[in-house]
């Protein structure tokens, strides 16, 4: 395709999604709608009709781990180098999820490494989170890879929590690097555990006795888990549970008398790559004489594979998830599918049976196995459908939970109050000095939705710009690629700038009178004949003086996964020359078409 047909095409689509009739109306034959139900598309979540599509949310809240509380459910996912760290989300349905909070309000108390000023977390940070409730109180569990153990409690998970660092058995805080995917359990008698894997070399997963309150492992010294690379030994650093490389992942449950374990394994060194569930009477595993393993002498457990076992491995079935029960007991499982597209990894819901005390997940059973389903009739009816992320006018002077930032914001440096109903981005120079988006400080970011058809705009105010500034609208991923479209005041004015790793192009030179610039993103789901395949997705920016007639600009970017991290909408600014200028940003417009209005033929 030619550069004017191309240019042709982009507008003609930025004039369909921007008044949302893609895909609208059209028939679909039975035939078309069953191959629809058999794989991902670009809708996803709730159909508006009482039924639901997978994945329940198409974007990048990886590691997802459920907990039912009454008629709510919570949710915590991973954030890695993002703040605040640990999303916690809230669903009356389990299809239907916004964001309730955050576990950390400011990851530099825990290394200076995420604050603004080094930005060094990106492919580490805050991984694998777990939720349970206890005693009136809620309870997460993360470990930063590179920073520590840490468990934040609430008695309400839509206000502040208090977090602070797991202890060992002497006392003192477990802050080391290397552990990972913690999870809690407290038992019917009181006592509580705790379970998590320490991935490198020995790539194992331990289970620890743990103090009622939570707070404490009574089993581990943080001098002796500090070392790297070795198998560690009970009383110094829990007890080893599976000596299969590599164990990741790791949930605790108890259901009717059985103790499981559920974890990830992706390298052949045990069973091979999949997900397993052992399951006993006794937590620490029976013995062959039928008596109870204990602490620092394990038993046996029974085990099985969520899915069938194949060679090269094919995740067939989400994993890296939780199972959650209804009220009336019935019981779902809620884990990502790895696509490792622009959406990341992202929450799908299944169904749960339980066979002989054995959770089978999935669809059609056969052969103790479950299928994966895209399409299923809702777990719980409700009516308001909700989305996590969205538009923003800037108008409360409180922050809307539904944004995040890349690393730890400089709080002097943006306000919602110096300009009432705008948020102000002051600029600064980046972390390193360089031209170098990854190192921009307060980037302030929702996730991308992977859907049929996603439209982003920005407003901003340029007005307030200094030399040597840069401002816009970016796409992005966890530290690797990222393609950004806005302004650059340069010695000579003001230019429309396209940059994509760290290639510039710059655009026409704007009017002196022009003191507001509109930013477009437009992109949507790209099919494959195989979902399950790695995949990308396209996006185009557009630039507008007036908000009505918009310009492409800029190439083709090709969204995908990288360090964990999905696709992240941005908007971003920074001076490299001075700390000076600033920029307005009056709206953020955030349009998906998650879910069609399809006509259904009967031939």
């Amino acid at each position: 395709m030619n550069n004017k047909n191309k240019r042709t095409v982009i507008l003609l689509l930025a004039a369909c999604l921007m008044v949302g009739r893609v895909a609208d109306g059209v028939a679909q034959t039975r035939d078309e709608r069953l191959l629809d139900e058999q794989r991902q598309n670009g809708y996803w979540g709730d159909m508006g009709d009482g039924t639901f599509r997978n994945p329940v949310i198409a974007s990048d809240f990886s590691d997802p781990d459920p907990v039912r509380v009454g008629d709510d459910y919570f949710m915590v996912t991973s954030t890695f180098e993002t703040s605040p760290g640990v999303t916690v989300l809230h669903s009356k349905d389990l299809v239907n999820w916004t964001i309730a909070g955050s576990v950390f309000s400011n990851l530099t108390e825990v290394s200076p490494a995420f604050s603004s000023r080094e930005m060094k977390r990106y492919n580490e940070g805050v991984y694998a989170p777990s939720i349970r409730y206890h005693d009136g109180m809620f309870y997460v569990y993360v470990n930063l890879f590179t920073d520590g153990m840490f468990v934040g409690r609430t008695s309400n998970p839509f206000g502040e929590w208090e977090v602070c660092p797991l202890l060992d058995k002497n006392g003192r805080p477990l802050l080391l690097s290397g552990w990972t995917d913690p999870c809690p359990l407290w038992d019917d008698d009181g006592k509580a555990y705790l379970t998590s894997s320490n991935p490198m070399k020995n790539w194992y997963g331990y289970l620890f006795e743990m103090s009622s309150d939570g707070l404490r492992l009574l089993d581990a010294d943080v001098e002796h888990m500090k070392i790297r690379d070795i198998v560690y030994q009970y009383p110094r650093g829990g007890t080893l549970y599976s000596p299969n490389h590599s164990t990741e992942g790791n949930k605790l449950y108890k259901r009717n008398g059985y103790y499981y374990i559920v974890h990830i394994e992706f390298l052949d060194g045990g069973n091979g790559a999949g997900t397993y569930i052992y399951r006993s009477r006794n937590i620490y595993g029976t013995k062959p004489d039928g008596s109870p393993g204990r602490p620092g002498d394990m038993g046996e457990y029974e085990m099985r594979r969520i899915d069938a076992y194949s060679v090269p491995y094919r995740q067939e079935l989400p994993g890296q998830g939780g199972f959650v029960d209804t009220p009336d007991g019935r019981w779902y499982w809620i884990a990502q599918f790895n696509r490792y597209g622009s959406d990341g990894r992202t929450p799908c819901l299944l169904p749960v049976s339980w066979v002989d005390d054995w959770p089978v997940i999935g669809t059609d059973v056969e052969g103790g196995y479950g299928k994966m389903a895209w399409r299923l009739p809702k777990p719980i009816t409700s009516l308001a459908i909700a989305l996590p992320h969205g538009s923003d006018d800037f108008s409360s002077t409180v922050l809307d939970g539904r944004w995040a930032w890349n690393h730890q914001s400089d709080t002097t440096r943006w306000s919602l109050t110096e300009r009432p109903g705008y948020l102000r981005l002051h600029a600064a120079s980046t972390a390193n000095g360089k031209d170098d988006f990854f190192r921009a400080a307060n980037t302030i970011e929702q996730r991308y939705m992977s859907s049929d058809s996603v439209v982003i705009t920005v407003k901003m105010d340029i007005g307030g710009t200094s030399e040597g500034q840069r401002a816009g609208l970016v796409h992005f991923n966890g530290g690797v690629s990222y393609a950004t479209c806005g302004l650059m005041h340069a010695t000579d004015g003001k230019y429309v700038v396209y940059e994509q790793n760290g290639k510039l192009t710059r655009g026409i030179r704007l009017d002196v009178t022009v003191t507001t610039i509109y930013i477009r993103s437009i992109s949507g789901f790209q099919p494959r004949d195989d979902a399950r395949q790695y995949t990308t997705e396209a996006q185009h920016f557009l630039y507008s003086t007036d908000g009505t007639s918009f310009f492409p600009f800029g190439d083709e970017y090709q969204m995908e996964t990288a360090n964990f991290r999905g696709d992240m909408i941005g908007i971003y600014t920074y001076n490299n020359q001075r700390d000076d200028g600033y920029v307005d940003v009056d709206k953020f417009s955030y349009e998906v078409k998650n879910r069609p209005s399809v006509v259904l033929c009967n031939d």
